[in-house]
């Protein structure tokens, strides 16, 4: 616009506020962008303030500094409602080309959706405290239970005396209980630190995750009589960031969940995990396969492009939700991974994942810190 002066200024029946103003404040304090989003369409111009019988007589243009050209576009929300207006300022009468006020007018929409913005991203900032509160709250109402599951098992282990005390189901017990406490840490300890140093301390091998997941799906698989099996082609010593482990295991359990969930019993599962090179980064491939009564042809359609997969009615007729499969959708999306889907009649269902193992880019970097300051 050729202007000095450039402002936006955020006004509502009781309240005015400039941003990035540069003059005297009773300016931004006038009525002119008051009076400017009250007109009608987006651009208020004003050629020459000195000839306006509304403002020729106020101090900034009467006394410095001297304005005399006035120009606006109005802040328009999505819902339609004005909030403001950026305007310039200009010591001396013109007029500007339509072109102009098309691009202040463009402006003014960006500005709009950057005060959009942010007022989602504090919309947004508050909801997640409040669920990290919620959390918080969930795990202290959880971990009493299953606390007290662990602890009885210790004490039945520790007192057993007789040759048929079934101490392999209670050790399992014991185990199963230990591993969703460790998926509770897991998430608060993600939640209060995430930085570097917590995901370097707690690096786990990916041989622990099958561990962890033959614990919390062996008893739910053998009440169903269902033949759990795991094929574990990773390499043994390969370590994984904290997060990266997390996720792993949240999307394989809620897969599991659906494959015991949807086969009925005598059935078996099947969960294979491999690893690969592609463009010098390692790629985790994993595969979930049940012998169940596999999905429909537009659920798998639903599920592959993204959209909402309809319910069904699980081996005991209870309706699903559906709502496990789109978490998994998401967690794989945040990892960067890929993960699709397969089933033929009677022959079950198979899910194909694989999910880029993270790099550890600053791990190497002091690596190559240090070993250059020990060569000196």
């Amino acid at each position: 616009m050729d202007s000095s002066v450039c402002e936006i200024n955020i006004i509502d029946t009781y309240y005015q506020d400039t941003v990035a103003h540069n003059v005297d404040e009773a300016v931004f304090k006038d009525l002119i962008c008051y009076n400017a989003i009250m007109q009608n369409g987006s651009i208020y111009e004003i050629e020459d303030l000195t000839t306006h019988k509304r403002y020729k007589d106020h101090s900034y243009v009467k006394s410095p500094p001297y304005f005399q050209y006035y120009c606006s576009a109005k802040l328009t929300n999505k819902n339609g409602r004005t909030v403001g207006s950026i305007y310039v300022l200009d010591t001396n009468p013109k007029c500007v080309s339509i072109e102009q006020k098309e691009q202040l007018r463009q402006l003014a929409l960006l500005v709009m959706d950057t005060i959009e913005y942010e007022s989602k991203y504090r919309d947004l900032k508050t909801k997640l405290a409040v669920l990290g509160d919620d959390i918080h709250k969930i795990n202290h109402d959880v971990r009493t239970p299953i606390d007290g599951i662990v602890g009885i098992s210790d004490l039945l282990l520790e007192e057993k005396n007789h040759a048929d005390f079934p101490s392999q189901e209670i050790t399992i017990i014991k185990e199963a209980a230990e591993s969703i406490l460790d998926i509770i840490d897991g998430v608060l300890e993600g939640l209060d630190i995430g930085n570097y140093e917590f995901e370097e301390q707690n690096k786990k091998q990916l041989s622990h995750n099958v561990k962890q997941l033959k614990q919390l799906f062996r008893p739910p698989s053998k009440a169903k009589m269902l033949s759990l099996t795991f094929v574990n082609k990773i390499d043994t010593g390969l370590k994984v960031s904290h997060s990266f482990s997390l996720k792993l295991l949240q999307i394989i359990s809620n897969l599991l969940s659906n494959a015991i969930k949807f086969t009925s019993q005598n059935g078996s599962i099947e969960v294979t995990l491999s690893q690969e090179t592609d463009k010098n980064s390692d790629i985790l491939n994993f595969t979930v396969k049940d012998s169940g009564e596999g999905m429909t042809a537009e659920q798998i359609t639903a599920f592959n492009n993204s959209a909402p997969v309809a319910r069904s009615a699980d081996t005991n007729s209870e309706q699903s939700f559906g709502r496990g499969l789109a978490y998994v959708k998401q967690m794989v999306a945040q990892t960067g991974g890929t993960i699709s889907v397969e089933t033929a009649p009677n022959n079950g269902t198979k899910f194909f994942c694989s999910l880029p193992i993270p790099v550890d880019n600053f791990g190497k970097l002091l690596s190559s810190l240090r070993e250059s300051q020990n060569d000196r």
